[in-house]
């Protein structure tokens, strides 16, 4: 998984091998270790008990609830992501943007071998 984020902005993209995974596990986590025993994780997890998206931040944990008929619907078609915009007070969003990775045709040297290079074609500019 790959994570970006700008002011109030979340954005996750997932390669095909751990679209799988999410499917079948419900979900999906990625690390980062910053040495002195200091991990932050960010993860993509499917609920059937919740109605909407929902993003948490706990521990230095980041966790990205999807509701399961909006992540099934996603993982089952040609739809590249899901977008959501997530109030965080009166005057303020938090948007979230769950995508289906596309190979950078600008990165000769990345490994495109687990994205969705199907999806690339229909869906240009293939790496914003």
């Amino acid at each position: 998984m790959k994570l970006r984020t700008t002011r109030n902005s979340i954005r996750i993209r997932i390669r095909k091998s751990e679209l799988e995974l999410l499917s079948k596990e419900g979900l999906v986590e990625e690390s980062v270790n910053f040495g002195n025993q200091i991990m932050f994780k960010f993860g993509l997890t499917i609920h059937s008990n919740i109605e909407q998206t929902v993003a948490n931040l706990k521990d230095n944990y980041l966790n990205i609830s999807l509701p399961s008929e909006l992540a099934n619907q996603w993982i089952n078609s040609n739809r590249v992501g899901i977008e959501i915009n997530h109030p965080i007070s009166e005057n303020e969003q938090l948007h979230l943007l769950i995508e289906k990775d596309f190979p950078c045709a600008h990165r000769p040297e990345e490994d495109k071998s687990d994205t969705f290079t199907e999806l690339a074609a229909e869906n240009q500019p293939n790496c914003p």
